[in-house]
């Protein structure tokens, strides 16, 4: 099952959205799962790996394995909305 993804953020996903923009810890623009896992993992949830993959699998519109911050982030908020963040 393919999700639409929202193409802009709402007001309300601003500090989810800079958490995980601080996240990008090389800085190249774009989330690794283990970058992923990293914030998951600060948020206190647990199973951050398997968060991490979910959202992944959730947000990876191009399959590329990473997270672009410019185009693909929202998807990861989403996510992360969806289970009550």
């Amino acid at each position: 099952m393919t999700l639409k993804v929202r193409s802009k953020a709402l007001p309300h996903d601003e500090q989810l959205l800079s958490y995980f923009r601080k996240k990008d810890a090389n800085h190249d623009g774009f989330l690794s799962k283990e970058e992923l896992q990293e914030g998951f993992k600060e948020l206190s949830l647990r199973i951050p790996k398997t968060r991490a993959q979910h959202a992944l699998n959730h947000a990876d519109g191009n399959g590329d394995g990473l997270i672009s911050l410019d185009q693909e982030l929202c998807g990861v908020i989403e996510y992360a909305e969806g289970k009550g963040f």
